[in-house]
């Protein structure tokens, strides 16, 4: 009977007769869906923008504010339901979807850490995973060592990396580190490595040539508190990516941006007290006999240049001074006193989906313990050099994105410097040195007697005229960078 109908109606109408014939067949193998909610297991919160999909199809949703999901146009059968979202374990569960219903299942997931792949910068100007490098990079992340004592750059990265030394300068007030990774590589070139901040090359250097060994350091100019992280390269690498000059390594310096949220306050303040042990120096010691010409005063005038030297031994320090007893000072602790340093700091950062901004100000003062201006007469208009330090500076950073495919980016950096030290170190006027030299029987301090000795300097210069021998230096720079970056795509 169906084959009559089929020849009696045409062609076209066979073909509609045989997909009505079909139809019941068709229907076992349509199509259905899948509904239900994500919940964080335990508080039963839901869970917004979860990943719903079906393995091996392109079938997928998110779920939304509530936690719901629809999955449409289910193949029948049994199907493998996975659910992922950051901060939490991935879930899978399989239903059995029949056609032209809908199925029901919730997911509950558990709360995880997500470890993800780090991302350094490299030489080659694209941001790259860090597993996928053939060198060694290390990452210095700022937010761990808040709480630590730190108050310049040389501070934060002396000893938190293997390989990586900050070698002090001299230890006076101001003075920076010298850094070096995995040693010196050169005796006749600066051994510093190579210094990025944000991209922008910067003078890695110290204040060369400026007071025998101590020299403050270009890189402490920038704030501790912007400072988001540091990356470290080690490897040889650093040559291939950076140039010959990078053989001593390079570092590169990130600093804090503006995130989405309301503005966020950060007021600091630092108070210290300085102090040098001196329990360790012994005091200088001298006796009148030493003003003799040959052993024993039996030479020709020895008598009168021992009388000499006992009279102005006692009239210099104030004791009745026989020929061959010593007399002691302690010089070097009259050279010192307590410090005083004193930070204060700031940050403001914030934003919205179009416009991020970080800003933080800073000023550090630091007078240290060195203080020579108390044991002299202090000429009018003149005062002896002191070991004081200053620096202010100001950091901002500023993120635009007037669209989804352009982002403009604004970094500035102003410093100012002045710095005060003494004449030190292995110096021929260094004042510790000139102290720690002193001859207690060539003091004088009357002038009648010739050139005021008050501490009995044997040569080259008096410590009254070390001490008054000026090193200061006084510096301001600006850092600046734009970067706009757009995709088309």
């Amino acid at each position: 009977m169906k084959g009559i109908a089929c020849r009696t109606i045409g062609a076209w109408g066979a073909a509609v007769f045989a997909l009505a014939c079909l139809a019941p067949g068709l229907s076992g193998q349509g199509a259905g869906s899948i509904a239900g909610q994500v919940t964080e297991e335990g508080s039963l919160r839901p869970l917004s923008s979860a990943q719903v999909f079906i393995e091996g199809t392109g079938i997928g949703t998110f779920t939304n504010a509530s936690g719901d999901f629809v999955l449409l146009n289910v193949p029948a059968g049994e199907q493998t339901i996975t659910v992922r979202l950051v901060g939490y374990r991935q879930t899978s569960e399989t239903v059995t979807v029949s056609a032209g219903s809908t199925a029901t299942v919730d997911f509950a997931l558990n709360v995880t850490a997500v470890q993800m792949d780090e991302i350094v910068v490299t030489g080659t100007g694209v941001a790259t995973e860090k597993r996928r490098l053939g060198h060694t990079i290390a990452t210095l992340d700022a937010a761990e060592l808040e709480n630590a004592p730190i108050s310049d750059f040389s501070q934060l990265i002396a000893g938190r990396e293997p390989g990586v030394v900050a070698l002090p300068s001299s230890g006076y007030t101001g003075e920076g580190a010298r850094i070096r990774i995995r040693g010196s590589a050169s005796l006749s070139q600066l051994n510093e490595p190579i210094v990025y901040v944000d991209g922008i090359r910067v003078d890695r250097s110290a204040v060369q040539n400026f007071n025998g060994q101590g020299n403050p350091s270009r890189l402490d100019d920038i704030p501790p508190e912007s400072i988001e992280r540091v990356e470290i390269l080690k490897g040889a690498a650093a040559a291939t990516l950076y140039g010959t000059e990078a053989s001593n390594g390079v570092i590169q310096i990130f600093t804090k941006r503006g995130t989405i949220g309301t503005p966020r306050f950060t007021l600091r303040a630092d108070l210290t007290g300085i102090s040098v042990p001196t329990n360790r120096i012994l005091p200088v010691a001298d006796f009148a006999g030493r003003a003799c010409a040959s052993p024993g005063c039996t030479g020709d005038g020895d008598a009168q240049r021992l009388a000499d030297a006992v009279n102005l031994m006692s009239n210099r320090w104030g004791e009745s001074v026989s020929p061959w007893t010593p007399v002691e000072r302690d010089l070097i602790p009259d050279l010192l006193t307590t410090g005083f340093g004193q930070t204060y700091s700031g940050s403001l950062q914030g934003g919205t989906s179009v416009f991020q901004y970080f800003a933080s100000a800073r000023l550090a003062t630091e007078d240290g313990p060195y203080d020579a201006a108390k044991n002299f007469d202090v000429a009018e208009g003149l005062d002896p050099e002191n070991d004081t330090n200053r620096r202010a500076s100001i950091h901002t950073n500023f993120t635009l994105i007037p669209s989804s495919d352009l982002r403009i980016g604004v970094t500035t950096l102003y410093s100012d410097m002045e710095h005060h030290t003494p004449d030190n170190s292995n110096n021929i006027y260094g004042v510790f040195s000139s102290a720690l030299m002193s001859q207690l029987r060539l003091a004088n301090t009357d002038p009648e007697l010739g050139t005021i000795n008050q501490y009995g300097q044997p040569a080259f210069a008096t410590l009254r005229e070390n001490a008054y021998q000026l090193n200061f230096v006084n510096s301001q720079h600006f850092a600046g960078s734009t970067n706009i970056d757009f995709s088309p795509t």
